[in-house]
């Protein structure tokens, strides 16, 4: 289930469950992805940029509810040992330029998993 979706599912249980605190702010979220995406669902990579950005917000607010919703929706991002033994098994520097060139082809197949800055640690570890 995509993250939209589940934002939806969640409108709906908290419909069923008259937990109307839950069910105001899903329906923020919802809208936050609903403009981001003109109306269609967003994919899960563009669902987490909001999330993140949402999420933000609501520590700057010192909001521990909303921090904790959001949190429900965003993928657990991997350690730096983990992005490390996945370079290790996946990727071949000398492909590359420069090692940091390797930074996109990391990001974009493990997606919001591994945040380009966490990545960029990593293989500036590897390549000293």
């Amino acid at each position: 289930m995509s993250i939209y979706e589940a934002i939806k599912a969640t409108i709906k249980e908290a419909m069923k469950a008259r937990d109307q605190k839950t069910l105001d702010f899903a329906r923020v979220v919802k809208a936050e992805l609903d403009r981001k995406g003109d109306g269609k669902p967003l994919p899960d990579a563009e669902a987490v940029k909001v999330l993140k950005a949402l999420r933000e917000i609501a520590l700057e607010q010192g909001n521990q509810f909303e921090v904790e919703f959001l949190d429900r929706f965003l993928p657990k991002e991997m350690s730096e040992e983990e992005i490390e033994a996945w370079i290790r098994e996946n990727i071949d520097f000398s492909q590359f330029k420069t090692p940091l060139a390797a930074i996109g082809a990391v990001t974009k197949a493990l997606g919001p998993r591994a945040p380009g800055e966490k990545v960029r640690r990593v293989i500036e570890r590897l390549t000293r």
